[in-house]
């Protein structure tokens, strides 16, 4: 009991020390409080143990002396699950077998848990915590339940010959089940650049996947059992789809959303996305009054939080399609600086740099989003994008191929087939380009040169992308 003693009294000591309740210990550490109050006692298991050590970075096992401690207790030792989306990030592993390249490993880590922590949205399991797991075999929904989170990300990295492998996994720690895992081989040139390109490439991938899963987790409650949060991330996932039913549903969800939490800036973000998605794909009856909404709802979120990336994105759109373009570009740049690794925002960056006439900078940013986000194809979106931006700079065929595939991405929409039918006329397929315009006219109103010179008008690569269009034979 000497040994269980020191230890209650060294960390009463600490909480002393940092000036904080019993209560502010139990939620910091996320242990319940009745598991403190034993704490404070002497009475603890080996897992409590291991968590208060991970918090206050305090030696306390060698104080037992060697004395065995009781097996792990049951619910009432172990951390309360956190009420929202959370995720601990693991110590990668070093594979290599250099103890001189751990620091790499470590750096891994640290800024994927930093990059995490820009969404407001995710609590991330801080780094002490964390690195208490680090060189020990972990089981990693035994880890997930001790620290109190739904997800786990894991990964290792291994170096040799000039080369460095990074593999990574987001696991669902309720299920076990794998979300998703990536490996990235590169060259060891400038060591630190590698690390933040393969950070963002990871922060970039795991962001659109804890999304779906949230609105999967959202999907299966009874609908007055879903919250504002809930609504918000399944109405993503229903944006995404890019269809008329799921994108009503989805302002449906938002609406609810804002009416259950007025002064959540995430929604009024998501309902301008939604909204501006709507409107671009003719859905909306009237769109300058959905574009309206849509720029309405966006400064909504901006006024309630400036610092949300998704309300700068969609300010920067309506922006960029009313002829704004300084200002499209000064929301659009914000939205990257608060979130380097948002594919989607390097997207509609790279669209509205289109627009404005800088065309190398946006074949550039649509490139990025396409690398950060490979196979996240926005309904063809990110690949018409790009397409649309080499057309603008008279790289046809390069362009070709992203337009064709942006075609079978989303055999639906209008808009895909007008770039794609401009490309062809660029390079004189005049048969594929006669095949495109008789599917196009199917889905939309009879595609006229008249009709996309008056929308684009107020875009530099109207011209060029017009041009295209009277070479593949588009009626005036």
């Amino acid at each position: 009991m000497d040994g269980k003693r020191r230890i209650a009294a060294a960390i009463k000591d600490f909480i002393a020390r940092e000036r904080i309740s019993r209560e502010e210990f139990a939620h910091r550490t996320r242990l319940g409080k009745s598991t403190v109050d034993k704490l404070l006692t002497g009475l603890f298991s080996d897992r409590t143990l291991s968590v208060v050590e991970g918090y206050t970075k305090l030696a306390l096992r060698p104080m037992l002396g060697g004395a065995a401690l009781a097996p792990d207790a049951p619910d009432d030792e172990a951390p309360r699950p956190i009420d929202k989306p959370s995720i601990a990030v693991l110590p990668f592993a070093n594979m290599g077998g250099d103890p001189a390249q751990d620091f790499f490993a470590d750096g891994i880590t640290e800024d994927i848990i930093t990059a995490l922590c820009r969404f407001s949205w995710l609590f991330v399991i801080a780094r002490n915590s964390t690195f208490t797991y680090k060189g020990r075999a972990v089981d990693v929904r035994q880890a997930a339940r001790d620290l109190g989170v739904r997800y786990v990300l894991e990964g290792s990295v291994r170096m040799a010959d000039q080369r460095i492998r990074i593999t990574g996994q987001l696991i669902d720690a309720e299920t076990g089940s794998h979300i998703w895992a990536a490996k990235y081989d590169r060259q060891v040139q400038d060591l630190f650049a590698v690390k933040d390109e393969i950070c963002d490439h990871v922060v970039a991938a795991v962001e659109p996947h804890l999304y779906v899963q949230e609105g999967t987790r959202a999907a299966a409650k009874r609908p007055e059992s879903i919250d504002a949060w809930g609504s918000a991330v399944r109405s993503l996932c229903l944006i995404s789809r890019v269809d008329p039913r799921h994108s009503q549903e989805a302002q449906t969800l938002l609406r609810d959303a804002i009416r259950l939490a007025p002064d959540y800036a995430r929604a009024h973000a998501l309902l301008g996305w939604a909204l501006y998605w709507h409107t671009l794909c003719y859905w909306h009856p009237d769109r300058d009054e959905g574009y309206r909404q849509a720029a309405v709802h966006a400064q909504e979120a901006l006024s309630l939080d400036p610092n949300d990336p998704w309300a700068r994105m969609v300010a920067g759109l309506c922006f960029s399609t009313s002829g704004q373009h300084d200002r499209a570009l000064g929301e659009l740049e914000e939205a990257l600086n608060l979130n380097p690794a948002f594919a989607l925002g390097h997207m509609a960056y790279g669209w509205a740099l289109l627009r404005a006439g800088r065309f190398d900078e946006a074949i550039a940013e649509t490139g990025q989003a396409l690398k950060l986000s490979p196979v996240d194809s926005f309904a063809g979106f990110y690949t018409t994008f790009h397409g649309l931006a080499l057309l603008a700079k008279r790289r046809f065929a390069e362009a070709l191929p992203h337009l064709r595939r942006s075609i079978a991405a989303f055999a639906e929409y209008a808009g895909h087939y007008n770039t794609l039918i401009s490309c062809c006329g660029h390079l004189g397929l005049d048969a594929e380009a006669e095949e495109y315009i008789a599917a196009r006219n199917r889905v939309g109103p009879p595609i006229r040169l008249s009709v996309l010179r008056k929308n684009l008008a107020r875009f530099a690569h109207c011209d060029v992308f017009v041009e295209g269009l009277r070479k593949a034979g588009v009626p005036e």
